[in-house]
């Protein structure tokens, strides 16, 4: 492939926040930690999808680089996902649940795989169909002591260290507690920040935009366990 190791991190940081997202959609006295994260749980129980503009910074620490990426991302229950990156070039990551693409526009390929497969491994695998529970799979506690000014600041790690994910640091918002930022640490020190903007619940967003067929003269890669030609991504 032709793009560098900040850009596989990026995609990778792109489904785990994907993963996040669905964890949590979405005063005098500053409630407890525990109300806050029950609070944030319910504004994602109460919403089948939503859409927003994001902008992704993306850090490989062994090489010291750094990439900014921005773009839009949709998401649909049960665990469908789309992510337009615009800039610094086109890229479209696409899951309808079960099949993930990774389209590179400008180098005319496409990476077929399940989406199982791309989270497997990793506590909150399971927040992609919707079934994530954070009080449940992570231990948290405040990244700062709260501000009447300032959103939360959480940091999340899971009661059990599986694949990258190490911690997840969350920034909610004070009034109507959605993630404003997602911040994911792996286990090499390599971090993807994502922060959200423009958020729109319930959208009726179709299924159609959460599938993928490519472009004539698209060279298609198969990874091990992905949908046989002829399927999904043929």
């Amino acid at each position: 492939m032709k793009r560098s190791n900040a850009t596989g991190i990026g995609g990778r940081g792109a489904i785990l926040a994907a993963v996040i997202f669905w964890t949590a959609w979405g005063h005098a006295q500053t409630p407890s930690l525990e109300e806050i994260i029950a609070r944030v749980q319910q504004q994602y129980d109460t919403h089948s999808d939503f859409k927003a503009r994001f902008v992704q910074e993306s850090l490989v620490k062994s090489l010291g680089k750094k990439q900014i990426s921005e773009g839009a991302v949709s998401f649909k229950k049960p665990g469908k996902m789309r992510w337009s990156y615009q800039k610094p070039f086109k890229q479209e990551i696409i899951s309808d649940g079960k099949t993930l693409w990774n389209y590179r526009v400008e180098d005319k390929q496409v990476m077929v795989g399940q989406m199982s497969q791309a989270v497997q491994g990793r506590v909150p695998s399971t927040f992609l169909a919707g079934l994530g529970n954070l009080q449940r799979d992570f231990q948290a506690r405040w990244m700062k002591e709260p501000s009447p000014k300032e959103p939360y600041s959480l940091e999340l790690t899971p009661h059990e260290i599986q694949g990258s994910l190490e911690k997840l640091f969350l920034l909610v918002d004070r009034g109507n507690y959605q993630i404003l930022e997602a911040r994911i640490q792996d286990v090499m020190g390599n971090t993807t920040q994502i922060r959200f903007s423009q958020i729109q619940f319930d959208n009726r967003l179709p299924d159609s935009l959460f599938t993928f067929t490519p472009p004539q003269g698209v060279e298609v890669f198969h990874l091990p366990g992905s949908p046989p030609a002829g399927g999904p991504g043929k």
